[in-house]
Order: C-alpha cells, then sequence, then structure tokens
C-alpha cells in the first residue's frame, strides 16, 4: 500500500517543544503527554524536536530544533505535528501564525494541540445540564 501525503500511515509524528532553561523539570511530563497523545491517536510514538533556550537568547534567530523539523517536514520525514500548546513557537501570536505558514508551506498537513485538562468530559457535563462548581465568596 502505498503512502500518501493525505494518509501518511506509518509516517510517525513529529512533536515539538521549546522550553527555557529552567523550565527543564517540564520536559519529562510534556514528552509523556505528547506520547500518551500520539497512542490515543492511533498513530506511531512521535519523533521529538526540541529546543533550549535561555532566558536572553536573541528571539530572531530560528531555533536550531525547529529549523530541523521544518528540513524533515520538507524532506517528507513528518505529515502530523504534535505540540503541547502554541506557546513552543515562542513570542506573540504573530510568531505563531508564521511558525504555523512555514511549516504548512513545508508540507506539514496538520498540527495538533494537546487537547486541554478535563475538556471534553467537561463539556459532557455542561451539555448534561450540570453547571460548573464556583468558588464561595
Amino acid at each position: 500500500m502505498a503512502t500518501t501525503p493525505y494518509a501518511p500511515a506509518s509516517l510517525p509524528p513529529a512533536a515539538y517543544l521549546r522550553w527555557l532553561r529552567p523550565e527543564e523539570a517540564a520536559r519529562h511530563g510534556q514528552r509523556e503527554a505528547l506520547r500518551r497523545f500520539a497512542a490515543r491517536l492511533g498513530v506511531p510514538a512521535p519523533v521529538f524536536y526540541e529546543d533550549h533556550t535561555s532566558p536572553g537568547a536573541d528571539a530572531t534567530r530560528c531555533p536550531p530544533a525547529f529549523e530541523a523539523l521544518v528540513h524533515a517536514v520538507m524532506g517528507g520525514s513528518h505529515r502530523l505535528l504534535l505540540i503541547p500548546g502554541p506557546w513552543v513557537f515562542s513570542g506573540g501570536e504573530a510568531r505563531v501564525r508564521l511558525a504555523v505558514r512555514v511549516l504548512t508551506a513545508a508540507g506539514c498537513g496538520r498540527i495538533l494541540m494537546l487537547p486541554a485538562p478535563g475538556g471534553p468530559a467537561r463539556l459532557r457535563r455542561m451539555r448534561e445540564g450540570a453547571r460548573p462548581a464556583r468558588a464561595p465568596r
């Protein structure tokens, strides 16, 4: 069976992480969450691309792992990208939009974020008429 850009059944997804040096303890939890997310989606384990930045890092330079990710997507290694949230692209909304445009132009078919904790269950309870709990005054 041939794999097409629209049905990459055997291609592993990519996962992108970026964090500041002081936040490195959170790295393991984010990696595990992205692995579990891939398993729930029924796709192979992701290939991780991780950038470590410093608080005073030059925001105009392209992070090396992000650049490697774009090249891997251009080379046909990935069509699906998993991220914990748009904040991994660093900077404001314009930088997020630019990163998405670059990845899409490179051939990334989908970018999926981790679902919010309790998201679908909370929405289901609200649809069923349950009201969210309120803090006492």
